[in-house]
């Protein structure tokens, strides 16, 4: 509940409990009796008197009463026969104190005994005791009875004070309460003047509560336009039901200014008039401060996440870059294009590409895994055919299994055919368990897949029969860099990223990843995702790259290619793979050189590294497309930079395509022969990996 809707709720209660109480207080008991000659005593001068005393006081709306010299009762009128629910034959000469609640007795009858004693009871208060129901809170005057002056009894007044008395109660408890408030709450008059202060005025303004009333409200509420005294009296009035809230500057006494959140109000009269408005003030100087300091804190954060973008992506740059050299140098001798390779060369060859393989997968599960936690990775989802996407998984691992002797299982629902899905994150998540279970399997182990949908969801799990985890480790399997064989001897390699990365890319579909695992029983790890709306499909997938150089020629239309690239090993690779497929390549080391030699020449097609010494690559591309002579020249970027938007920057800046290293020449040869649509001049064989390549979207 807001400060102003507090403020609001409690000033009505309050107005309508006083208004209540004064109407409940403001009659006096004396003036429904005629009055006597002597104020202090009723004079009964004969039987006419009494019988006009008993015909008045029976259209009385309060308890009339008599009573004798030893307490009996002698007169009760009809509404005290009401209030204690008997006749007269049920009360007519018992004593006074029957028809007082027994907790109330004592202290009634020294009350009477006062009465006799010196003639007047005044305001006592105490409890009536019906014959059926409970107590009733009454107030009661007395005085001395005499007839023909001599002293015959008293005479009582008593009024049902049961609604005053709970009332009062109520209006403690909320005066109490505002007492008790932090917050300081004040109710001023339309001429400015303070006429009531809680406590936590006193406290926060540093003023005595007393010396308050009375003052200017000035005094806490400095005179400016948005908290002077009209000002605040014309928004307590244009809005009576909500009030009015807004942020000011306050003093204190000692002259010191602070900030505080300021809520107004009308109070009404008795009348439902507003005559006074209630001022509730919150210092909001700590929340300020710690507003102040979580500003802060999240320009320190931005600056560490963009410093932490430039990190990782300064880092994929040098990493990707001498990888192309490696993964491409060692691909094209495992081709045997220049010369036949010995037994012992080819081992070497395939033991330094699997490691290059095996570092790129690294970098990608960082550069993954950050994307996802930042915010800025996509799902691009597709109809997926579950069927073809366990083959192609299995596929994908298969050496791996035969490696280890380790069969593979498979257990798939005949009724399920598609899922809307990422097909290439989804294809990734299933990689990441089946490669898991085969690894943590002992040789000649099993190893299953399972495919059930179920409650509208798609459960894929993936099952060995390996060394299990243990329970109380279970809960870091999905902590980033976490491995459970965390010793110097561990057995097993790897980075500890592949579950985490699993289960939030699961989460970025809106399902997760469950575990269920045995010591020395295997586990099982399930993918559960829900069911997405068939709408969302987006069949435009061809963003797989793959980093196998598998060398398919492309088709120039002419042979003249620009090669920019500044990375002398990367340059050299590249130009001999397109020299290979029959281009004739250019290169130049800086985008300056390059545009000096476009000054006489027109290529088919143009590779830029957007990464260059002087002018960068994107700067290069937009002077080349600016160009009437250049622009309809195909340029296609290849950059060692992978983070979210590298590949939009470059199409912005006029890039006809977008090519991350290291480059696979599956993927160069698509993009060359789609911008040169002619039949190569040279064919060159493919070298087929043993082991599964990996594929990254640009």
């Amino acid at each position: 509940m807001s400060l102003q809707r507090e403020n609001d709720e409690l000033r009505q209660k309050v107005a309508a409990l006083e208004r209540q109480l004064q109407q409940l207080t403001e009659a006096s008991i004396e003036r429904d009796l005629p009055q006597p000659n002597d104020p202090e005593t009723w004079q009964f001068g004969s039987d006419d008197s009494e019988t006009l005393f008993r015909a008045y006081v029976e259209t009385a709306n309060d308890m009339v009463y008599t009573v004798d010299l030893e307490g009996r009762l002698t007169f009760i009128n009809s509404y005290g026969q009401r209030l204690l629910r008997c006749s007269s034959d049920r009360w007519e000469g018992r004593s006074y104190l029957e028809f007082v609640a027994p907790s109330f007795r004592k202290r009634t009858a020294h009350a009477f005994e006062d009465l006799l004693a010196t003639g007047e009871l005044k305001d006592f208060e105490f409890q009536l005791q019906p014959l059926a129901g409970t107590p009733i809170d009454m107030e009661v005057n007395g005085r001395l009875l005499y007839r023909n002056g001599t002293l015959i009894g008293g005479l009582g007044i008593a009024r049902d004070v049961t609604d005053r008395k709970r009332f009062e109660h109520q209006l403690q408890m909320f005066l109490k309460a505002i007492e008790a408030a932090h917050d300081s709450a004040a109710i001023v008059d339309f001429q400015g003047t303070i006429v009531y202060a809680n406590s936590a005025t006193a406290r926060m303004f540093g003023y005595d509560v007393n010396a308050l009333c009375g003052k200017p409200a000035e005094l806490l509420y400095p005179d400016n336009p948005q908290t002077s005294q009209a000002y605040l009296a014309q928004q307590a009035l244009e809005n009576p039901t909500t009030g009015w809230s807004g942020e000011v500057i306050c003093q204190r006494r000692n002259g010191e200014y602070f900030h505080a959140l300021l809520s107004v109000s009308p109070v009404p009269d008795e009348n439902g008039c507003p005559n006074a408005i209630s001022v509730i003030c919150r210092d909001i100087t700590q929340q300020k401060a710690i507003l102040a300091e979580l500003a802060t804190k999240n320009l320190e954060l931005e600056r560490a996440s963009r410093l932490k973008s430039v990190f990782l992506a300064n880092m994929s740059h040098e990493l990707r870059t001498p990888l192309t050299s490696i993964l491409g140098f060692s691909n094209l001798l495992l081709q045997e294009l220049y010369g036949s390779l010995n037994e012992k060369q080819r081992l070497y060859l395939d033991r330094i590409y699997d490691s290059g393989e095996h570092l790129l997968k690294l970098i990608g599960d960082v550069l993954d895994l950050s994307k996802v936690e930042a915010g800025k990775i996509e799902l691009n989802p597709t109809l997926v055919s579950i069927p073809q996407l366990c083959a192609d998984a299995i596929a994908l691992v298969s050496e791996q299994a035969r490696s280890r002797q380790i069969q593979i299982q498979t257990d798939l629902d005949p009724t399920l055919k598609t899922f809307i899905a990422d097909e290439v994150r989804l294809r990734q998540m299933l990689l990441n368990l089946l490669s898991n279970a085969i690894k943590f399997s002992e040789l000649g182990g099993r190893v299953g897949l399972d495919v059930q949908y179920r409650d509208r969801q798609l459960h894929l799990s993936v099952w060995d029969n390996g060394i299990g985890i243990p329970e109380d480790q279970q809960a870091l399997l999905f902590q980033p860099f976490q491995q459970l064989d965390n010793s110097l001897s561990r057995q097993h390699e790897g980075s500890g990223l592949g579950l985490a990365l699993t289960r939030k890319l699961a989460e970025l579909h809106g399902g997760t990843v469950t575990c269920q695992s045995q010591v020395n029983r295997g586990s099982r790890f399930t993918i559960v995702l829900p069911l997405q709306p068939s709408d969302t499909a987006n069949p435009d997938r061809d963003n797989a790259d793959s980093h196998r150089f598998e060398s398919e020629s492309p088709a120039p239309e002419k042979n003249l290619l620009l090669l920019i690239e500044d990375h002398d090993y990367n340059a050299l690779l590249l130009k001999d793979i397109l020299e290979f497929w029959g281009y004739e390549v250019k290169r130049t080391a800086n985008g300056q050189e390059a545009l000096d030699w476009l000054e006489n020449h027109s290529p088919a097609s143009i590779l830029m590294d957007i990464h260059l010494p002087g002018i960068d690559g994107l700067e290069v591309t937009r002077r080349i497309k600016a160009d009437p002579r250049w622009q309809n020249i195909p340029v296609i970027a290849t950059t060692a930079l992978a983070m979210v938007g590298d590949r939009e920057r470059c199409l912005e800046a006029g890039c006809d395509d977008y090519l991350s290293k290291p480059i696979g020449c599956d993927r160069l040869a698509r993009i060359l022969t789609k911008y040169a649509a002619v039949s190569p001049s040279k064919a060159s064989p493919t070298y087929q990996r043993t082991s599964p390549p990996r594929k990254d979207a640009p």
